[in-house]
Formats: C-alpha cells, structure tokens, sequence
C-alpha cells in the first residue's frame, strides 16, 4: 500500500467511526471526479479520485467521506428514494442533476445541524466555485449555519432565490415533505441547472443501482402509493432498463414491472397471512430454527421477538417452516376462488379494491402452503381458471374486471366442477358485493357443495351496499352454519379473513 493509499484509509476510518459505521467498509482510488458510492460491485465501496486525493487537505478529504457515508446514513443512495423524488419531479428538465442536488442539500445539512460535523465546508472551501448554482447553494449553507464555505458573491438575483431556499425545511425527510420540498426546489433552481454543472460530489442516478435493489425498491414502493402511481412509476423504471440494459438478467423484475397493476396487487398482499384451518394436525409448531426475514418471505413466518419488531434486512428474523415439527403433515385442501368482478364491484385498474386485495391474499396463502388454486370470475359470464400452481395466472384471472351484470352462471360452473379432481377437498372461497342477479338459485347451489365454504361480502367496494344487505341476509340465511361469513369494509379487515372455520369460530376469533 503507498503512502497516499494509506494516508486515504485513515481518512476513512476515521469518518466511518464518526457516522457510528455504516455498512460500507472499503475505499479505493480510482478514476472518478471527486468520491461516489459504487453500488453495482459486491459490497458497496466508496471510490475516490486519484487527482483529488493530492488536491484536498486530510480535512477536506474527511469532509468528503462524512458526504459520502451520510447519504446511506440520512439521505441514502436507496433506489426506493432516487425512483420516488424523480417520480416527484414530473416532466421537469435535468431531474438527475435536481436531485442530486437536493440530497447534497440534505446531507450537508444533516452532518453539521444535527451531527456536529464540519469538515465537508472544508471540502467546498479548496474547491472553486464554478457555477451560478454552486455559489447559490455554497451562500445558503452558509446562511443556514453561519460557517464559511468559501468564497461567494451573489449577484441581486441569486440572493432572492437564497431567500425562498431558506423557506424549505430540507431535514424533514417525511415521504410527503420531500415530495413538496424537491418540487419547491427545483422551482427556484431549475433554470441554473444542466447535467454538466460540476459540484464537489458526483452525481448519481437508477442507473447506479442494480436489479436486485430495483426491484426490491419496487415492492416497498408498492406499499405507499395506489395502483395508478404505482403504474406511472413502473413505466418510467421499465424505459430506464430498457435504455441500459441494466435489470434485464432479472426476469422477475421485467415481469413486475410490464405487469404493473398485477405486480402492485401481489406486492400488497403479502402483508397478510390469512388463516386456514387444516383438515389434521399433528406434533407441535415451535420452531426449530431462525433464518433472515427477507422482503418475500410469508408475514407469518415472521419472529417479531427475535426481529426486534423490525423488518429490516440483516435484523428481521423468520421461522424456517421446513425445520417445524410437524411440518407438512398439515392436510389444507385446495382452493375455488370465486370472484365478482360485475359493475357495482370498483374497478382495480381505477381505484384500489379490496375484493381483488383479499382475493390476492388468500390465494398466496393456499399456493405457499402446497395447494393449487382454481378461480371462477364472474359478471355476465363466467372465466374460468382450472386449479394450478401458476400464481401469475391466477392473479391474472383474479384481477379480471368485467363490469357488467352480475349472474353467476350455475350450468356453466357445474361443468367445471365436474372437471376438478377431489371437489370434496376444495375450499370454496365466494367474494361478492351480493348483488347477484340469481341469489336464489345461488344459495340453493352453495347449500348443496361438499366443500366448505367462506362467503366474503364486500361492503367497501360498491356505493349504497345497503341496497344489497337483504340478499346478503338472504344468502346468510340459506347457507348451513358451518358456513364462514366475512364483512370486509376496510384493507383493515383482510387479516381477520378465516377459511374452513364455522361462522362461529369465526366470531369468537
């Protein structure tokens, strides 16, 4: 090792001790401008620039590092972020550069307001400035905490965009505070931006990041914003690997993102584990052993004591299902969903409905425990879905809107059954706003299946639902008492769905 390699090391444990370690452990010189995050390489690094390490003092070098570490620290260079604020963005020009700019803002701030940090002035000090938006954002820290960063002369103009800069509360890093703050800031800025503007640090983007972190940046972004957001951002994410080829090794992530209002509906759905009660059960369920809780792992295999009551990565803990007693040796029948999708049901593709929601929850809890899953949607016609393994097809089938009457076909629903292998052993799972043209014919049907029965009545999904309760009480009233009953008003009430359990079982539950 050399003695500028030596003398960089230093530096750098040094500013890892002072941001308490962060996970980012090596640093190497390397060809880049000044100090930039590699995130594609095994293991995330910092690179620094060969020339920059002879131009900058240990201070400013130690500023630099503090910059650098404090993005994962408070700002993180997180593809969930990067996605959300371009998303914030909108149409506007330059968004990378925006951004980049607005999370130095963030950081810079973070490291001497709240951390006590000062050594990145110095790191703007032996840096000239060479933009107008450079010297505006240099005058603004310098207000904002009264430490020199340099020489700076403002001309009128500049100094009444320092004045708005002030007005915007850069540490409040709430998701709806960055989503006004960036939007307020490119405002000011804009029109002094372009992707060459040189700042002491480099700028980064989605290209930056792997498929791995994109797609798992994807399924938490799922979790906060509704179908139609959800969609827009997947559009944009899916023409960023398209133009650069990166994430197209990952066929799970181009399936996700080509198939968004799919992929949204799966994602929420495994928030929840709905119970299903066995035919038989025998040994105990403790768990043998702990494993990492990852993102796609089954909520209900999740250790909250043993996680901390954290999900997150490298913290969170799972029971390891394969090692309980016991384990296996669980009958659960397969399952018949069958799902209104006629026009008083709310649209998935407009709003979010929570039909196709618990609709997409039961099935991933029958497919993850070893059961196929048979669908019958249903308006003026039935589609049908024999049972299967494939869970795209069943959510393909589950999220099917129709939107006109509403007659569950018995003939039409007869030849299928008669096609199914086992019927006895089927789950029969009806999701409904019971609006059902043949309610009679219905009920009289269901009362005869060997199966056993869960009846979800949707009351959130359609507008004036009373109008439905006296043949929700009618289809109550003709079905036996082992029948499950369900009333799903909010996304709420999903985890509290229980199949195979008599109506009241259920209650007392």
């Amino acid at each position: 090792m050399d003695k500028d390699s030596r003398i960089v090391d230093n530096i750098f444990r040094q500013a890892r001790k002072d941001l308490y370690y962060p996970p980012i452990v090596k640093v190497e010189m390397a060809d880049v401008q000044t100090g930039k995050i590699d995130l594609l390489s095994r293991g995330y690094r910092i690179l620094v620039g060969r020339d920059i390490v002879k131009k900058l003092s240990q201070k400013a070098l130690l500023g630099l590092f503090h910059h650098e570490l404090n993005h994962w620290a408070k700002h993180p260079y997180d593809a969930k972020i990067v996605i959300l604020e371009d998303h914030f963005l909108g149409g506007m020009p330059d968004k990378d550069a925006i951004r980049n700019f607005y999370d130095d803002i963030v950081v810079n701030l973070d490291l001497i307001v709240n951390k006590g940090l000062r050594d990145v002035a110095v790191t703007y000090q032996e840096l000239l400035a060479r933009a107008r938006i450079d010297r505006l954002l240099r005058a603004f820290y310098q207000e904002v905490t009264g430490i020199d960063f340099g020489e700076v002369g403002l001309e009128s103009e500049l100094s009444e965009r320092l004045a708005k800069l002030s007005e915007i509360d850069f540490l409040n890093t709430s998701r709806d505070r960055i989503k006004a703050n960036i939007r307020r800031f490119a405002v000011i800025v804009w029109d002094l931006v372009d992707e060459e503007t040189f700042l002491p640090f480099c700028f980064f983007s989605l290209r930056d990041f792997g498929p791995v972190e994109i797609e798992k940046a994807m399924r938490y972004i799922a979790k906060e914003l509704d179908p139609k957001e959800y969609r827009e951002i997947s559009g944009k994410v899916l023409n960023v690997i398209k133009e650069t080829g990166v994430g197209h090794s990952r066929k799970s992530l181009l399936k996700d993102l080509e198939k968004p209002d799919i992929s949204w509906y799966k994602t929420m759905a495994q928030r929840y584990a709905i119970y299903i009660e066995a035919f038989s059960k025998r040994g105990s369920l403790y768990p043998h052993e702990l494993k990492d809780f990852e993102l796609d792992d089954n909520l209900d295999t999740y250790s909250p004591i043993e996680s901390l009551g954290k999900i997150l990565p490298g913290l969170a803990k799972r029971y390891n299902m394969e090692e309980f007693e016991g384990y296996g040796e669980l009958s659960l029948p397969d399952a018949l969903i069958i799902i209104d999708s006629s026009g008083s049901m709310r649209d998935p593709d407009k709003d979010i409905s929570y039909a196709v929601l618990g609709a997409f929850s039961i099935a991933r809890n029958y497919l993850e425990h070893g059961s196929i899953v048979g669908v019958i949607n249903f308006s003026d016609s039935n589609l049908e879905l024999e049972p299967t393994w494939e869970r795209d097809e069943v959510y393909r089938m589950l999220k099917m809107y129709q939107g006109g009457g509403t007659t569950l076909h018995l003939g039409q629903l007869g030849k299928f059954l008669a096609k199914v292998v086992n019927r006895e052993k089927i789950d029969y799972i009806m999701i409904t706003d019971a609006g059902i043209d043949n309610i009679i014919s219905v009920v009289d049907y269901l009362s005869k299946l060997k199966g056993r029965i869960t009846i979800i009545w949707i009351k959130s999904d359609v507008k004036g639902y009373e109008r439905f309760e006296n043949a929700y009480k009618l289809l109550k009233k003709g079905l036996s008492s082992s029948v499950t009953f369900v009333e799903i008003e909010d996304e709420k009430d999903i985890p509290h769905i229980i199949v195979g359990k008599s109506f009241s079982a259920y209650a007392e539950h």
